[in-house]
């Protein structure tokens, strides 16, 4: 029987090694009429993770694979039958990798691999032999279930509702501290053995859905909620995340992180198999919603200690004003007050510096920034361009109490359904690249228009 092999070479090296020794496999195993599609790329899956780990050192024995949620097990799959073809299907079409990859590393896991690969070697040989040479479950139940543990871990992905983590040899997260809940506070940190993998919390716009997902049990399980960034307080509009983060530290080139999130709903606290899943960064769609992603590990979330230097928050924390009312805009004058630590808040123009006000947007995916609230130029001055708004008035007591009277340009926040006025703590222009330097969200107040 003749295969077409293509391959397009734009990966990286072992990616591509991995790429080609996988659609090789392909010539040797096929699902029957293209209805358990999973034999096929789950055995060309174990032939590649094989021949990978023999070849580069340091590589994923097992990796992470497309995490199934269109199917509950290997039947559902087949009778589903999704096209690789149909966009609106492909999804459903990668659970023939997921599922595949689960059934048979189970099984390689259970015989090892020696006597694992004198199996399967069995229907490559009746793939050449044969007429049809197309492999079914009956097959699958032939050639690997003919011991009795060997058949209930078959029958477990073939009609059961399978862990999807129980059966995975190696964990694509090397693991400093286990996600560990303390109170309200939740922390976590390792390492994704691949580079490039995880990305910055970021206060704005962040194009990337979570990385980190809570589940009430591992596997195909029930997903509560996501470790979402991190969030300015006193906004109202929107339901409060279940689990937010308060402290992170990221290295995007060796794929290390460390996070402490604060737990807003004490019901997670007290599911008894709470687990935290680590998946492959994925972009949000236009409409906000995450693309399925790549599972690297799902692990359980126990009960003990933090430290108490991980518990102190970066980016959400008590508020540091005190507001006396919310900010309102009449027309094109917006108008504000509260009161913060004496010297903390400058609404005075200062050379190096950006603004401390500044609007964002707040939506179902996070906060996106619009424009900087322009501070008070002395001397009668006015900013110049095209400009959000720009305070034209103020006073600061020597408390810390202050009030101020800003314009707004013409219509420019009209286009918004939910503007914030967020308060940062200052922050330098960087001179080389004349942006914003690091800086700490203070407060955030939803602003309304009378």
């Amino acid at each position: 029987k003749g295969s077409v092999i293509a391959v397009r070479i734009d990966e990286d090296c072992d990616d591509t090694f991995a790429t080609i020794v996988h659609e090789v496999a392909h010539t040797w195993f096929h699902g029957a009429s293209d209805k358990a599609d999973w034999i096929d790329e789950g055995l060309a899956n174990v032939v590649e993770m094989q021949v990978v780990a023999g070849n580069w050192p340091g590589e994923l024995v097992y990796p992470p694979v497309t995490h199934c949620s269109s199917y509950q097990n290997i039947r559902e799959l087949e009778r589903g039958n999704p096209s690789e073809r149909t966009n609106d299907q492909y999804t459903g079409f990668s659970c023939n990798y997921s599922l595949g990859d689960g059934i048979f590393g189970a099984l390689r896991e259970y015989y090892g691999d020696v006597e694992f690969n004198r199996r399967i070697a069995q229907l490559a040989r009746r793939e050449s032999n044969e007429a049809d040479g197309e492999h079914t479950i009956a097959d699958i139940r032939r050639v690997l279930g003919d011991q009795e543990q060997a058949l209930e871990i078959i029958d477990l992905w073939y009609v059961g509702r399978p862990n999807m983590r129980k059966f995975r040899h190696m964990d694509a997260v090397e693991w400093s501290f286990p996600p560990t809940v303390d109170g309200e506070y939740l922390h976590f940190a390792g390492r994704i053995s691949r580079t490039g993998t995880v990305h910055d919390f970021l206060l704005g716009d962040d194009p990337y859905c979570s990385q980190f997902a809570l589940f009430e049990g591992i596997g195909n399980q029930e997903w509560v909620g996501n470790v979402s960034g991190p969030l300015p307080v006193r906004w109202k509009h929107r339901e409060v995340p279940k689990a937010v983060v308060v402290n992170d530290k990221i290295n995007t080139d060796s794929g290390e992180f460390s996070v402490t999130a604060r737990i807003n709903d004490p019901a997670l606290s007290r599911i008894s198999d709470l687990s935290l899943l680590v998946s492959s960064r994925e972009k949000a769609g236009a409409d906000n919603s995450c693309a399925e992603s790549v599972l690297y590990s799902q692990v359980p979330v126990a009960i003990g200690d933090i430290p108490d230097e991980k518990k102190a928050s970066k980016h959400y924390h008590a508020d540091a004003v005190e507001w006396r009312g919310q900010p309102t805009i009449i027309g094109d004058t917006l108008q504000f007050s509260g009161r913060a630590a004496p010297g903390s808040v400058s609404l005075t123009a200062m050379d190096r510096y950006c603004s401390q006000f500044s609007f964002y947007e707040h939506d179902a995916r996070g906060y996106h920034y619009i424009d900087s609230l322009n501070p008070f130029l002395p001397g009668n001055q006015y900013w110049t361009g095209p400009i959000t708004a720009e305070v034209t008035s103020y006073h600061i007591a020597g408390d810390g109490t202050f009030e101020a009277t800003a314009t707004v340009s013409g219509k420019a926040l009209d286009g918004y359904h939910n503007v914030v006025l967020v308060v940062t703590t200052p922050a330098a222009v960087n001179p080389a690249t004349g942006l914003c330097g690091d800086f700490e969200v203070m407060s955030a107040i939803d602003v309304q228009w009378d």
